[in-house]
């Protein structure tokens, strides 16, 4: 049975974990390297704050079927078996094809759902007032909005979030916003006891944003270096600013790898620079290729998104073994 979004807004905090979505030689979702990598992450995280966000971007909602993300779900819920919150990517182009995609992940016992803006057409403040409103009176469980510019093309702004935050189930913002005091402006402009605001972009943007006391940081490390960001989250809790730079210094060897390989490509984009890069086509595979390295299953990333080269998986060797991973 699923929460209550009370319940998990108090429950969204710590790791905010992306298990990753494999698929095998013939392009086809691979259950078994699905599980182990679910089981890797559930033994690294226990006794810790943590939630599962699976079918989001990092775990290429886009590239699959519903059914094929349905699956994913069924997998996810057998494996975590309700020892952490799950939330799932539920976000389509419309508002009909969300709440109707939402209920089915509602009705499987998914907490939680995380809805992106739409993001084929542009909509005013009021339509995505009304989308949201529309898809909370139609499911039960909690909606985690999905802040992100990049994806979206538009950025939700604090007042809109504000008044988003007054419906009932919408408990919680995945907020991708690469600006630490947009970030600010966000969390001052919404009760905490109506919404949690997270950090969207992961341990780099956490370590300004810890600041503000954001309680929950998304990322994709608990895949391949687990140890780094439980250990910075406890060191961000505890207020520990040196041990918090040692170990993001750390970690943003990997960061600074993702970014020079996306630098060696072209990405045809109206995107500026504050919201999106040369890197996004690759990140996905990067992860992949990096579990591969560090002995769980990796795999390729579906069409078209970009996988990296020989070299390059050379040089994430490198990287990794600079970060005491290998």
């Amino acid at each position: 049975m699923s929460m209550k979004p009370e319940e998990l807004r108090q429950r969204i905090k710590g790791l905010i974990h992306m298990p990753m979505t494999h698929f095998d030689e013939s392009d086809e979702l691979d259950e078994v390297a699905i599980r182990r990598g679910l089981r890797h992450a559930l033994n690294a995280l226990k006794g810790e704050d943590a939630v599962f966000l699976i079918t989001g971007s990092t775990a290429e909602f886009y590239a699959m079927t519903d059914e094929e993300n349905m699956r994913v779900w069924n997998i996810v819920l057998e494996e975590v078996n309700g020892k952490f919150p799950i939330i799932a990517g539920t976000g389509r182009p419309a508002t009909k094809l969300t709440i109707g995609i939402s209920q089915k992940a509602q009705e499987l016992g998914i907490d939680g759902v995380l809805i992106v803006p739409p993001y084929y057409n542009l909509v005013t403040k009021e339509g995505l007032y009304r989308h949201y409103k529309m898809i909370a009176e139609n499911i039960d469980i909690g909606i985690m909005i999905y802040n992100n510019p990049v994806a979206s093309k538009l950025w939700i702004p604090p007042d809109l979030m504000a008044r988003l935050s007054k419906i009932r189930n919408i408990i919680a913002d995945k907020e991708n916003t690469p600006n630490a005091v947009a970030f600010y402006m966000m969390q001052k402009a919404v009760d905490p006891k109506d919404m949690v605001i997270t950090t969207g972009l992961g341990h780099l943007m956490f370590s300004f944003e810890m600041l503000y006391g954001v309680p929950a940081f998304v990322t994709e490390m608990v895949n391949i270096a687990p140890e780094l960001v439980k250990n910075l989250y406890k060191a961000a809790t505890n207020r520990d600013y040196e041990r918090v730079k040692a170990l993001i210094d750390k970690l943003a060897l990997y960061d600074h790898f993702v970014s020079k390989c996306g630098q060696r490509r072209g990405i045809p984009t109206v995107l500026s620079a504050s919201t999106g890069g040369g890197d996004i086509p690759l990140y996905l595979s990067i992860v992949k290729e990096a579990m591969s390295l560090v002995g769980l299953p990796g795999g390729k990333a579906r069409e078209p998104m970009e996988n990296i080269t020989t070299g390059e998986k050379e040089e994430l060797k490198n990287v990794l073994q600079k970060m005491g991973v290998l």
